[in-house]
């Protein structure tokens, strides 16, 4: 049995998930997303097909044969953009968050 988010924070991410995405749902864009992976040390490759929907509030799902992704991009000022998501991959058992902060320097 795979474990995700397994305990007493499994319910209220979903929660909160379903929330978002149905409050957004009828302002969605459907799309399709090919990612292809390589490590430049082992050669080690993957690849995957995900389907997606893009929601107004610039909230993302993502999911695919074995993997899935839920994430956002914000724009907080004309030169800051901050962007997060939660990704699992590898028919579920690797699991991780990553958030990125881009501040672009103005002329």
């Amino acid at each position: 049995m795979n474990k995700i988010l397994w305990g007493p924070w499994q319910l209220m991410v979903y929660l909160t998930a379903s929330v978002i995405l149905y409050a957004s749902y009828a302002e969605s864009d459907t799309y399709a997303q090919f990612k292809y992976k390589t490590s430049l040390e082992s050669g080690k490759t993957s690849n995957y097909l995900r389907l997606g929907y893009t929601f107004e509030n610039n909230f993302y799902v993502e999911t695919g044969d074995d993997s899935a992704e839920f994430g956002y991009k914000k724009k907080l000022l004309p030169n800051l953009v901050v962007k997060g998501k939660i990704e699992s991959t590898n028919d579920f058992e690797k699991n991780g968050a990553e958030i990125k902060i881009k501040y672009t320097f103005a002329d």
